[in-house]
């Protein structure tokens, strides 16, 4: 069964505050399908912004279930751990770990004595063996189409791309860039074993988030 992985992108193009947000992406959850995971995404902030957004929508997640995984920043992260079950870290947060000889120790020092949710991005193949050995629970793969919620992305990967490297990972593999309700199909195809989304939910109101979720996240599990 295929996950949803749901992504708030701050600030929300529907014009709705985080927390109106959050109710649709999660408020589905107790009524029928919805996301494995929830990402807090604002790439323009800094940590204490980040930090003001977990406080605001964090509750909502735990009350419905949903893992909460904040993008790029592991000080908000750290700052609210009973509020954060993870983190998302792009390669140039790796590289910030230090050399590659060391990231495998420092995600174990990272997750050490915590249930903590580790996931890192990876844009091509080496990338994608490169981290079969490090101690993190999924990785992300792409952007597999054009993706607009970056100023400079990396090179598109395509679907043939995203099907070998989910053959090739050794962790969960999670597609995602420029994934709208046919492309989040294409990537179920491929092997994908969670797909990530943020324009393909975006509405103006809770309950219209809430309507895509629900269509898309049911999709998704008949895979």
């Amino acid at each position: 069964m295929v996950g949803l992985y749901a992504i708030l992108d701050w600030p929300h193009a529907g014009g709705l505050d985080a927390a109106a947000a959050v109710r649709g992406l999660i408020g589905a959850r107790p009524e029928g399908p919805g996301p494995r995971y929830l990402q807090l995404r604002c790439k323009g902030a800094d940590t204490s912004t980040r930090i003001d957004l977990i406080e605001q929508v964090a509750p909502l997640c735990l009350a419905a279930g949903v893992p909460l995984i904040v993008n790029d920043d592991l000080d908000a992260a750290r700052a609210r751990p009973s509020l954060v079950r993870g983190v998302h870290l792009g390669q140039d947060d790796l590289r910030r770990l230090g050399p590659p000889s060391v990231w495998r120790e420092s995600l174990a020092a990272l997750r050490a004595g915590g249930d903590l949710i580790v996931g890192v991005s990876t844009h091509d193949m080496d990338q994608v063996r490169a981290s079969a050995g490090l101690p993190v629970d999924y990785i992300g793969f792409g952007p597999v189409q054009v993706t607009r919620t970056k100023a400079l992305p990396e090179p598109v990967v395509g679907f043939e791309a995203l099907a070998r490297a989910c053959e090739a990972s050794a962790h969960p593999l999670v597609a995602i860039g420029g994934l709208d309700a046919a492309g989040a199909m294409r990537a179920a195809q491929a092997g994908a074993a969670m797909v990530a989304v943020i324009g393909a939910l975006v509405a103006t109101s809770p309950a219209g988030i809430h309507d895509r979720v629900v269509a898309l996240a049911r999709a998704l599990a008949a895979y």
